[in-house]
């Protein structure tokens, strides 16, 4: 997840969820979703309504661009970013045979920008 503040209307900001799994050892490793049917980034406005966008296996240099370290992301059109406040994204993936995973919540702030 971005470490930096979006602004309304920025366009080509890179969103990345990280899905994650337990090993036999308990440890949490990437869950490798390079089989996934469907790839979801969910967008909660601070109104609370849920924009849902179609995500892509994260590339170089952020990801292994195949899906083995569990990563995938969506980069923002004209529009996506429409409103200052905090937003939250979470992302969902479908397996072959149903089996559904969803990442964790993050937060992330979208401000108005200063230089129009």
């Amino acid at each position: 997840m971005a470490s930096f503040d979006s602004h309304v209307g920025d366009i080509g900001t890179e969103f990345i969820a990280c899905f994650q799994t337990l090993d036999c050892n308990d440890k949490v490793v990437a869950l490798d979703i390079s089989t996934a049917t469907s790839i979801i980034l969910c967008f909660k406005k601070p109104d609370s309504s849920i924009v849902e966008q179609t995500a892509a296996f994260t590339v170089v240099p952020c990801g292994t661009g195949d899906g083995t370290d569990g990563k995938a992301s969506y980069i923002t059109v004209g529009g996506d970013l429409d409103v200052a406040g905090t937003w939250r994204l979470a992302g969902k993936v479908i397996l072959p045979g149903g089996i559904t995973f969803r990442s964790n919540e993050e937060p992330f702030t979208v401000r108005i920008p200063i230089c129009s």
